[in-house]
């Protein structure tokens, strides 16, 4: 009876502790929906993007032609059996797969969690298609799209979930390598008495800057 009491009053304790530790990493419905909606737009963004460039990166007539950056078939079967723009070379399969992928960041900003099923995979497809132009915000893309297939519906009032606790060890990872790369930059490009300051170079080659 005295281990029954000694429990009774240490389980109070333990969910006021858990609830303390879990707060921060906790999502609500309409957090979590604005999440997928963000991750929606940045897909097509990145969509839109790449469709002028379709013909000279994502065909075999372009500069990258797929036997040129793709292992060959018979050491690796399995890139070619996941890659969706590795298995034809024309430029209609590249533009029909990235209509298709557009469509799927439609359903997911609408929240159809297959689509963002899909929309991962077709990210993922894009990238093992030219490998040697992928860089590191491919590699935040992708896991921001398993993030919000992942992430489940947390209850009106709010949640945690391992994968809620898991996106923020990768936001602050983010930030954290971002800033770090910078600091230790060796042309410190990215200080404010830079001659070449980085951030107006990375500025005046995006589209609204053109």
């Amino acid at each position: 009876h005295s281990a029954t009491r000694t429990l009774s009053r240490c389980m109070p304790a333990a969910f006021s502790l858990r609830r303390l530790l879990s707060a921060p990493f906790a999502v609500t419905p309409r957090c979590a929906t604005l999440f997928r909606r963000w991750v929606a737009l940045l897909v097509l963004l990145e969509a839109a993007s790449r469709w002028d460039a379709l013909r000279w990166l994502y065909t075999d007539s372009g500069a990258l032609p797929r036997r040129s950056v793709l292992p060959d078939p018979a050491e690796d079967l399995l890139a070619w059996a996941v890659c969706a723009h590795a298995w034809h070379g024309s430029l209609a399969w590249a533009q029909a797969l990235t209509a298709l992928q557009a469509s799927a960041a439609v359903g997911l900003f609408f929240g159809a969690r297959g689509a963002g099923v899909l929309a991962w995979w077709l990210h993922l497809s894009a990238c093992l298609r030219v490998p040697p132009l992928i860089f590191i915000l491919d590699r935040y893309l992708h896991l921001l799209l398993a993030f919000a297939v992942l992430l489940p519906t947390p209850p009106p009032s709010g949640g945690s979930s391992l994968a809620s606790l898991l996106l923020a060890v990768q936001l602050v990872a983010i930030y954290q390598d971002a800033g770090g790369a910078k600091l230790r930059d060796p042309a410190a490009a990215w200080s404010l008495d830079a001659p070449v300051a980085a951030l107006d170079t990375y500025l005046r080659h995006t589209p609204p800057a053109r």
